[in-house]
């Protein structure tokens, strides 16, 4: 009795990022026995999912004991598994014809990584010349990139369409650059004539600017003239009314004064008489006065013997205290003494007042001051 024949599949697929673009098929055929198929993109693109086909075709009497498909993406960071599905678990037996055809939908990872791959491996054990015999095959089966060949494509047609598109626009602008030369030779020469009335007006603007500056500082010096010229003329007239004032006040005070002087020339004439009134009587007085000066050094040498006397009558008094008689002389004494002091004390004022009766003696009046011009116009007019 032969044992059932295991046939193992392992399927792994290493996938690139790509877009799926079209279906590519691809199929070994064993000894005339069986035929195993896969459809499948070329293409896939990062982080999409795509359609695999896997298909069996028995074309003889077979007995599997297993079959096993696995798919792998593959990159620089290791193998994963997509897929594994283990199509016959246990002993089965196959006729021609069978078929065993399964649809798996793939997704890839979205992780981009450096040129990621997808291949299949095919591990099968069945009967064959009576006995069990292995069949191991790799497919390689997609890549996964980020633009896929019809991306390429279509961008190379949008391309065409661009650059016959920028084709026209080159024609046009060639035309327009040619229109625009013959319009810069023009403008070239336009721009040399422009240059010379440029410098030609730039000679002219240096000159104004000269006269400008010339007639500013000329208009600055005027202004600062007429300036100090109206501070003048306001002082001048500020002046005037001042002075206007003053004379009106100085006439007004004038008249007041010459009111004052003509009565006071009326009491000048009485005092002129009280005066030589007076004068006679100072002469008078100024006799007494000598008079009363030798009056006063003889009561002054009189006053002296008396204060010696006074002073010998104490000195006995202090003796005698005890006596009435010398009591009573030393009171006639002291009335003596004061007599003599009473005369002198008023021959002495009666000279200072005589001293101060000559300092009040005033001088003559001045002449009065002249009128002013005015008055005299109207005084001679």
């Amino acid at each position: 009795m032969h044992k059932p024949a295991v046939v193992l599949v392992f399927l792994t697929v290493v996938m690139f990022p790509a877009v799926v673009l079209g279906d590519a098929f691809s199929s070994i055929v064993d000894d005339g026995r069986l035929k195993i198929s896969l459809s499948y993109p070329p293409e896939v693109r990062v982080g999409s999912c795509f359609s695999l086909v896997f298909q069996t075709t028995f074309m003889g009497s077979v007995s599997v004991d297993k079959l096993k498909l696995t798919v792998t993406y593959v990159s620089e960071a290791g193998n994963i598994v997509l897929l594994s599905d283990t199509i016959v678990s246990s002993v089965r037996s196959f006729v021609a014809g069978d078929v065993i055809s399964k649809t798996y939908g793939i997704c890839v990872p979205a992780a981009v990584r450096t040129d990621p791959s997808i291949t299949a491996n095919l591990y099968i054990n069945y009967t064959r010349d009576s006995s069990y015999q292995p069949l191991t095959h790799n497919w390689m089966l997609a890549v996964v990139r980020s633009r896929t060949y019809d991306d390429l494509l279509h961008e190379l047609s949008v391309a065409k369409q661009a650059i016959d598109s920028l084709r026209s626009i080159v024609s046009d602008l060639q035309n327009q650059i040619n229109s625009l030369r013959a319009r810069l030779e023009e403008a070239l020469k336009e721009s040399a004539r422009l240059s010379a009335s440029l410098e030609d007006a730039r000679e002219q603007i240096k000159a104004a600017n000269a006269r400008y500056e010339m007639l500013s500082r000329e208009y600055k010096d005027l202004n600062q003239r007429y300036l100090d010229t109206v501070a003048d003329l306001r002082a001048l007239e500020a002046l005037h009314r001042s002075l206007n004032n003053q004379h009106a006040a100085l006439s007004e005070n004038y008249r007041i004064l010459l009111n004052d002087y003509r009565n006071l020339t009326g009491e000048f004439t009485a005092l002129q008489a009280s005066f030589t009134q007076l004068k006679s009587l100072y002469n008078e007085l100024t006799n007494r006065h000598e008079a009363a000066k030798q009056n006063i050094g003889y009561l002054q040498s009189q006053l002296d013997e008396t204060r010696s006397m006074l002073h010998d009558m104490q000195l006995r008094y202090s003796m005698l205290s005890g006596e009435n008689t010398l009591h009573r002389n030393l009171a006639y004494t002291q009335a003596f003494v004061l007599v003599g002091l009473a005369t002198g004390l008023t021959s002495v004022a009666a000279s200072r007042r005589w001293r101060r009766e000559q300092r009040r003696e005033s001088p003559a009046l001045p002449p009065p001051p002249p009128p002013p011009p005015e008055l005299m116009r109207e005084r001679w007019g």
